[in-house]
């Protein structure tokens, strides 16, 4: 049953009325809560609040937004339209979906939206407004979520795939045939920050732990069993998750050149309610791949028994040939960890996962050079800025090096990258001699869209860019190795050959924005008066590290136009700049030195 406690702060005064319950009323119910005024009608209205929710069944009462503070009149008569069973239903018929996917939209669904939306009409724009949806994802903000041992507030990557689940409900409402809503009040409602502090569940948080080949080796051993220090050493050489490294059987083993074994990754263990753990495909397209194994690996699977095994066995099970729990390994990877720190092989200050194994792959591979691409495609991701989004801060490609790299770890040899041409030195300007090549000396060009090339003394770095260029633009960059004394003889000196990344700034803009003599606006690039960013290279026109810039100038040309426009690394600035731009500009426009021509070419009316 409801009930309504009156809080108190540490001086006794009465802070608020809190209405406490569990949904449905059973002991394993959902705990939830309304926050009502100190005052005396605040308590009034938390006990009439309180009342409704027991009438209801110890669900929220129709109408009802949390953290409104109000009941909504006009309640939900229809019951297919109630937003609980019409979100249910909208979850249910989704296609081209896995079944683990619909179980998670449902367990969303009954703890963060059916609590504020579940007796709502879906069809009402007063249940569903911005304002609504507004206190909606700000009563998510100060939600706090469990995860492991640690309590946290919800991090805006989880508010943001909430709303967006909201969202793709409400929408497919005004799609519907005959329409059920008018629009999608979730369009309309900015989130936090996605950079801001926080927990998520996904993959991308800020709560990954790299380790060191020297820390994983440390953790391999103190592993308790052989097969738990193998899968270890497995899964940082090969960069799979667990589900994928668990799935493997003998068939996928492919040993055609027996110096470069590769290993096929099409499977993956899934789970949902109503088929229980089962072997389907992995997390994406991109996730079904064949990548190199490292000679140590191999040698793993042998030791495994994968030669002996059916091909249909799997190479990592629980003893008796079957799936191996996760679960039953946590308590095996958890126990090593703890030994680790206790030896002295871990920083107490890391407490990693498994699947931190994975993410320390790609950081292995990437300090040693590698590029992102080639990390993206071993690693299965279905995006590139996935995986510039987790390792791109990492900075520092070819299969042999990688294998390399990865052996060279296992074994506890200092990571190196072979098979890689050694960078030429890069020359050095001495004070009043300028920079020359030498014979036989290389530069590695970019050859950028529009015919603009720069050029690098070192090919790690112009791969880079063109990894940068093609993630952000969706364009691809072709790298040409060329001539130092010919890139000279063409360009005049060396001194704009790169020895490094080269700088890069996150550019705002607002116009540009065009006037007639007359004061009328007479064209406007696309989405000229809305503020735009983008990253801007050093040798990009737009490319300034000034908080602000701002021009309004007079177009050379017989129309006679005055154009303006703002710029700048400060969002603020450049939008009070833009204000400056556009009131000189209307103020200088019939100043302009073709105005008078046009004027007397004009005939009279």
């Amino acid at each position: 049953m409801a009930y309504v406690k009156a809080m108190k702060g540490k001086s006794g005064e009465i802070t608020h009325h809190r209405v406490i319950w569990r949904l449905g009323g059973g002991r394993k119910g959902l705990p939830q809560a309304e926050r009502f005024d100190p005052t005396e009608e605040g308590e009034a209205a938390a006990e009439v609040f309180c009342a409704a929710v027991n009438e209801n069944g110890q669900q929220w009462p129709p109408g009802w937004v949390k953290g409104k503070g109000m009941i909504v009149p006009d309640a939900v008569d229809d019951e297919e339209c109630r937003f609980s069973r019409y979100a249910a239903e909208s979850v249910k018929h989704r296609t081209g979906v896995e079944d683990r996917y619909k179980d998670a939209c449902h367990g969303e669904l009954a703890r963060y939206i059916n609590p504020t939306f579940g007796n709502c009409d879906i069809r009402s724009s007063s249940h569903f407004s911005k304002r609504t949806i507004q206190a909606w994802v700000n009563q998510l903000a100060l939600t706090k979520v469990r995860r492991g041992s640690k309590e946290k507030l919800m991090s805006p990557k989880t508010i943001k795939n909430l709303h967006g689940l909201l969202s793709s409900i409400l929408q497919e409402a005004v799609e519907a045939d005959p329409p059920l809503r008018d629009r999608n009040p979730c369009k309309g409602v900015r989130l936090p920050r996605t950079d801001d502090d926080g927990t998520s569940g996904d993959d991308i948080d800020e709560d990954i732990e790299f380790l060191t080949p020297e820390e994983v080796a440390g953790i391999v051993a103190c592993v308790r069993t052989p097969q738990g220090k193998r899968l270890v050493e497995d899964i940082y050489a090969t960069g799979v998750r667990w589900g994928e490294a668990s799935a493997w059987a003998g068939k996928h083993l492919d040993r055609t050149d027996p110096l470069k074994p590769r290993v096929r990754i099409v499977r993956a263990w899934k789970w949902s309610k109503s088929k229980g753990h089962y072997l389907g495909t992995p997390k994406s397209k991109r996730s079904r791949r064949q990548i190199r194994i490292p000679l140590h690996t191999l040698d793993n699977w042998v030791e495994q028994g994968a030669l002996e095994r059916g091909p249909e066995e799997l190479i990592y099970h629980n003893g008796d040939g079957e799936r191996l729990p996760y679960s039953t390994f946590y308590d095996e990877w958890m126990d090593a960890v703890g030994k680790a720190k206790e030896r002295g092989l871990l920083p107490t200050h890391k407490n990693p996962t498994i699947h931190d194994v994975r993410h320390s792959h790609a950081a292995a591979l990437i300090s040693a050079g590698h590029s992102l691409t080639y990390v993206q495609r071993r690693l299965g991701h279905e995006s590139i800025k996935t995986t510039s989004d987790l390792y791109g801060h990492l900075l520092p490609e070819a299969d042999d090096a990688a294998m390399s790299t990865i052996d060279a770890a296992l074994d506890g040899a200092p990571i190196t990258v072979v098979e890689l041409p050694e960078p030429a030195p890069v020359p050095v300007a001495r004070r009043g001699v300028a920079v020359s090549a030498s014979a036989g000396q290389v530069v590695h060009v970019l050859a950028l869209p529009g015919g603009h090339q720069e050029a690098f003394w070192q090919d790690t770095f112009a791969r880079l860019v063109a990894d940068v260029w093609k993630l952000e633009r969706r364009q691809e960059v072709r790298i040409e190795q060329r001539s130092a004394a010919l890139w000279e003889a063409r360009h005049g000196s060396l001194d704009g050959v790169h020895a490094a990344m080269p700088a890069r700034a996150k550019v705002w803009r607002l116009g540009p924005v065009v006037y007639g003599p007359d004061g009328e606006e007479q064209a406007a690039a696309p989405n000229a008066h809305e503020l735009r960013s983008g990253w801007a290279w050093e040798w990009e026109d737009d490319y300034t590290t000034e908080p602000v810039c701002w021009s309004a100038v007079h177009r050379p040309g017989p129309q006679a136009e005055t154009e303006a426009e703002a710029w700048g690394t400060d969002e603020k600035a450049v939008r009070a700049a833009y204000v400056k731009a556009r009131a000189k500009a209307l103020r200088i426009c019939a100043q302009h030195p073709e105005a008078a021509g046009l004027a007397a070419a004009q005939p009279d009316s």
